[in-house]
């Protein structure tokens, strides 16, 4: 079990030394996890995914939602196209992201916008403004619990844990 285990974690470090020789050719733009379910999930190149093994698992970005157990994987391979089974959405469409456990920024929203962060209790913690190429980063508090985040009349749910 350990030998299979350390051969895993091998082929995951070729798989990183490809990612940085694949992430030079114009044609490649994601990164495909295949299940044996038949499942498939995308990851943008441009966005830097990290892959790695933890207790088992395919982890992407090391959220547990993007881990897989690997013996539930078929095989991941880099393409041109999303093989998602969710619709791609474009570059001009209202984007939250992770940047790590402490920010999250906001993308293609326009110039000038107010991007406010509120409590449970609808009291203001952080209001920014998005700058000209569209994008504001917003530090979130360190006190756990549920925030509203606000950009330009649309909101969505924040659970910080």
């Amino acid at each position: 079990m350990f030998l299979k285990l350390d051969k895993m974690r091998k082929i995951f470090i070729v798989m990183f030394c490809l990612v940085n020789v694949l992430c030079t050719n114009a044609m490649v733009k994601y990164v495909t996890v295949e299940k044996k379910s038949g499942e498939k999930f995308s990851f943008l190149l441009e966005d830097n995914p990290v892959i790695s093994f933890k207790d088992g698992c395919l982890v992407v970005n090391g959220n547990p939602e993007t881990s897989y157990a690997i013996d539930g994987v078929k095989n991941y391979h880099f393409s041109e196209s999303d093989q998602t089974d969710v619709q791609n959405l474009g570059v001009d469409v209202l984007r939250i992201v992770s940047l790590d456990n402490d920010a999250i920024s906001v993308e293609h929203a326009k110039a000038g916008t107010s991007v406010e962060l509120y409590d449970a209790a609808g009291v203001r913690v952080m209001d920014v403004v998005v700058d000209q190429s569209g994008a504001a980063s917003i530090v979130l508090p360190v006190k756990k619990g549920v925030y509203v985040l606000s950009v330009g009349g649309k909101s969505v749910k924040l659970i910080r844990k």
